[in-house]
């Protein structure tokens, strides 16, 4: 059935229950199974439920209301479900690790700043060796700030390193919630197909079935 079907299929639904109120259960089991169907691509989970839902309130000893309720707890369990992909697909957590992946990246490119200021330094120390006895109190001096400065490339080491498992620790869990997620999908896979299964075995029901009076 196209697209362009199921509309039409609504419409003509619409019309039978106006014109024929004795057919109104079967009409808003097969509108409610069209609009959860999942080829449509416009499928509406609300309006099927609304269907399924009239269908058991007004029509409460029809032959079509144990499998309407089979339909609103399948329908149910995919909006749940549904729901909870877009909750762990949030990008909140992205957001966090970008955040965690520009410090970083800034504690990096300080240290690399800060390495060379210890070569410059370095350097010093070098250049001033061969003035060891008349300098030593220079070098001295300079090997204290090289010293300062390695304890703070320590630190800032750590840093790195506590912020890198931070973000080791963050792609874990954004691992698992992947997972999680494809186990959604699938079960929201699965429940549509048992939703196009029912409508199979309807369609061939309907075969089987006196067809709908002829209009007068």
């Amino acid at each position: 059935m196209s697209q362009g079907n199921y509309k039409a299929s609504l419409g003509k639904y619409e019309q039978i229950i106006a014109r024929y109120p004795t057919e109104s259960a079967r009409v808003l089991f097969e509108m409610g199974v069209i609009y959860a169907f999942p080829k449509n691509q416009q499928k509406d989970y609300q309006k099927s439920l609304e269907c399924f839902q009239k269908l058991v309130k007004d029509y409460p000893e029809s032959e079509y209301r144990r499998d309407s309720e089979v339909m609103i707890s399948l329908i149910n369990e995919v909006i749940r479900k549904t729901s909870l992909i877009n909750e762990v697909t949030s990008v909140t957590q992205q957001k966090q690790i970008e955040t965690l992946q520009e410090e970083v990246k800034s504690k990096g490119d300080l240290m690399i700043t800060q390495q060379k200021q210890i070569e410059t330094l370095e350097q010093e120390v070098i250049s001033k060796g061969s003035k060891i006895v008349t300098k030593q109190n220079q070098i001295d001096t300079l090997e204290q700030q090289v010293m300062n400065k390695g304890d703070k490339i320590f630190t800032q080491q750590k840093q790195i390193q506590t912020l890198e498992q931070e973000v080791i620790s963050k792609g874990n869990r954004i691992s698992a919630q992947q997972k999680q997620i494809e186990t959604l999908e699938q079960q929201v896979k699965e429940l549509e197909r048992k939703i196009g299964q029912i409508k199979e075995v309807d369609m061939n029901l309907k075969e089987k079935k006196k067809t709908f009076p002829e209009k007068q």
